[in-house]
């Protein structure tokens, strides 16, 4: 019996607290992008003004996503040989022939996977740059086409440290 009597005192306040009118609340309205296709994930279907960059900056960013690939190609061609030559390291005992062999081949992976790496410093002043002009309201929509790439560039060289670090860990 006092449960119940205290159920009917909660629940007017219970109530209440559903019915406020006051406040400032977020509007339940369908937002921008809730009305673009489904197959349309991109930002620049929604905004002309991110369609395209500027010929010199699209230039520039084209030239950082050629390096980064031909960089990742390299990188790629090269692993299985590392990787057979860290195979081969594993339990040597540091300063073996085999153990060396492995470092001087991780390294040069790691020195020709450079370009990948600068690519994505060269990417990184084009979108600080960018992002300057567009707070200047000189240009806009740029900067989310550039970091687009940037983060096709960011995930190569993400992968590249990631086996990289595998490797070193294994002939430790």
């Amino acid at each position: 019996m006092k449960k119940a009597t205290s159920c009917l005192l909660v629940i007017p306040f219970l109530l209440s607290a559903c019915a406020m009118q006051e406040g400032d609340f977020p509007s339940l309205s369908k937002r921008p992008f809730e009305d673009r296709p489904a197959g349309s994930d991109s930002l620049t279907d929604s905004d002309p003004s991110m369609r395209s960059l500027s010929g010199s900056l699209q230039t520039a960013v084209n030239a950082a996503l050629r390096q980064s690939q031909a960089a990742h190609d390299v990188f790629l061609n090269e692993l299985r040989d590392v990787e057979t030559a860290v195979a081969e390291a594993k339990g040597a005992a540091p300063s073996s022939e085999s153990w060396v062999v492995a470092h001087m081949k991780l390294s040069s992976l790691e020195v020709n996977r450079s370009p990948s790496v600068s690519a994505l410093a060269d990417i990184d002043a084009l979108y600080i740059e960018q992002l300057g002009r567009e707070l200047d309201d000189s240009q806009s929509g740029g900067a989310a086409l550039i970091a687009q790439s940037r983060d096709r560039i960011s995930v190569q060289v993400a992968a590249q440290q990631k086996k990289i670090d595998q490797l070193k860990t294994a002939i430790r």
